[in-house]
């Protein structure tokens, strides 16, 4: 069981689908020049300006960090000034965000979490100016000329509840394994996503949710989270778990526990440098199941500039799962100790192609 936890998960995709799952608040270049933004380039000048903007709807957070340096690193090392942006999870915020960027002369954008009710019309202005587009965890109907990367969530919400459910029983428990979920819905489209599946197993009787914690992504939600936690304790509310929807909620999900004295089993979703270390000193904290967001930086960077090269790129790319358990990791381990240890971390081979070796420096 656990050998089948811990394996990358994926399934094939349609041939035209590859299987593969520093923060400004307004544009500024990747020097610190918070200027005015300039007037539109002419279309010769466009052509050497060599930039790309990553644009991210979401707030600060060592995933965001390890993302924008994932797609940073990749794009100097090709060539390209690239200039960073984060709404800080405001949806208002982001598309003002992209209307800014419109008006400089990026060549290539990376969007992540733009969600539907603007993602299209946005994205398909950019594509009609010629901007070459990748967008990761993306809401609404598809631009076309846009490739649409994505972590499988499906799977990540497997890994982290099945592992939930594994440990639970290790300790005698049986199902259904009653936890909390913390998440946010209608917030960004993965944290749907991986409801769904969360109701999938609570329909086929392996988990009951005796109480969902719904923060607001845009306010306070370490207080929410935590006075949430703490009232759930206090008030006798009965549960196994803690499954949260994303790994950014963490803090205030152990700091409740802890302070209540309660020990139960902890898993989520996302990884980063801070849940490497988390595993490795919470023992409740049992499993991660993630994707490496440096790599989804450096993938999305690569399909950008594919693009601006003129090469074929598919409208789709997913990138598979992975849990890292509490097991897998020991004191001072990190994201780039993993690349060492775990296959998906720290580095791929997808689309490094001949042409961008020849144009790394």
């Amino acid at each position: 069981m656990r050998k089948s936890l811990k394996m990358l998960v994926g399934g094939m995709l349609a041939a035209t689908m590859l299987l593969a799952g520093c923060e400004n608040s307004a544009p500024s270049n990747s020097q610190g020049d918070t200027g005015n933004a300039p007037a539109q380039s002419s279309n010769a000048e466009r052509e050497q300006s060599m930039k790309i903007a990553v644009i991210r709807n979401m707030t600060s957070s060592d995933h965001t960090s390890q993302f924008f340096k994932g797609a940073t690193e990749e794009g100097q090392a090709l060539g390209y000034t690239v200039d960073t942006f984060m709404s800080d999870g405001d949806d208002v915020k982001m598309q003002n965000l992209m209307e800014q960027a419109m008006n400089q002369d990026y060549d290539i954008w990376i969007v992540s979490h733009a969600n539907e009710g603007y993602q299209y019309d946005i994205l398909s202005k950019a594509v009609d100016k010629g901007i070459k587009v990748v967008g990761f965890d993306c809401g609404g109907e598809h631009v076309p000329g846009v490739t649409y990367t994505s972590q499988s969530d499906g799977d990540l919400t497997k890994i982290s509840l099945d592992a939930l459910i594994e440990k639970a029983e290790e300790e005698g428990k049986t199902q259904p394994i009653q936890i909390l979920e913390v998440n946010t819905l209608g917030a960004i489209v993965p944290f749907d996503t991986r409801h769904g599946v969360v109701e999938e197993y609570e329909a086929a009787g392996k988990i009951k949710v005796t109480q969902m914690i719904s923060p607001n992504l845009a306010g306070d939600f370490y207080s929410e989270i935590n006075t949430a936690i703490t009232a759930a304790v206090n008030n006798g509310v009965e549960f196994d778990g803690v499954w949260t929807a994303s790994t950014s909620f963490l803090d205030a999900i152990m700091d409740a526990l802890h302070a209540a004295n309660k020990e139960v089993i902890v898993t989520g979703i996302d990884i980063s440098d801070t849940e490497v270390e988390r595993l490795t000193r919470e023992p409740s904290y049992y499993c991660c199941a993630a994707v490496d967001p440096y790599v989804i930086g450096m993938v999305d960077v690569r399909i950008g500039v594919l693009k601006a090269l003129g090469v074929d790129t598919p409208e789709e790319v997913q990138f598979p799962a992975v849990g890292v358990f509490n097991t897998d990791v020991k004191e001072g381990d990190s994201m780039a100790t993993l690349a060492g240890t775990m296959e998906g971390f720290g580095e791929s081979d997808l689309y490094d192609t001949e042409e961008l070796q020849a144009m790394r420096k």
